[in-house]
């Protein structure tokens, strides 16, 4: 995990810290495309922190699809495919970023 947003060297690294910072300390955010951003990264941030094990609240299924079937399946519930699953988020985080970036007229 090299060039990653986790890391804080993600591909659109720029535009998700020009982001974060409209996000609100707590609660959503009031404009709905920081909203969409900040539940994006409540998902990203609970994948690699503890394996989706808040997946319902941070609706990662929504944001990342596919990726908890290799979190929880039986295989590969005490040892996941990092590599694998970081090949599937990194590319979603990127246009989630890219779109609210756009939105925001930062693009």
């Amino acid at each position: 995990m090299k060039d990653t947003y986790w890391n804080g060297a993600g591909k659109y690294q720029g535009y998700a810290d020009k982001l974060q910072e409209l996000v609100p300390d707590e609660g959503p955010a009031e404009d709905k495309h920081v909203d969409k951003f900040r539940e994006a990264c409540n998902a990203y941030y609970d994948i690699f922190n503890n394996g989706g094990g808040n997946s319902v609240n941070r609706k990662i299924s929504t944001y990342f699809p596919g990726v908890m079937s290799h979190l929880r399946s039986r295989a590969q519930f005490r040892n996941p495919d990092w590599d694998l699953i970081e090949s599937l988020v990194e590319p979603m985080m990127d246009l989630h970023i890219i779109k609210v970036a756009k939105a925001k007229n930062y693009i």
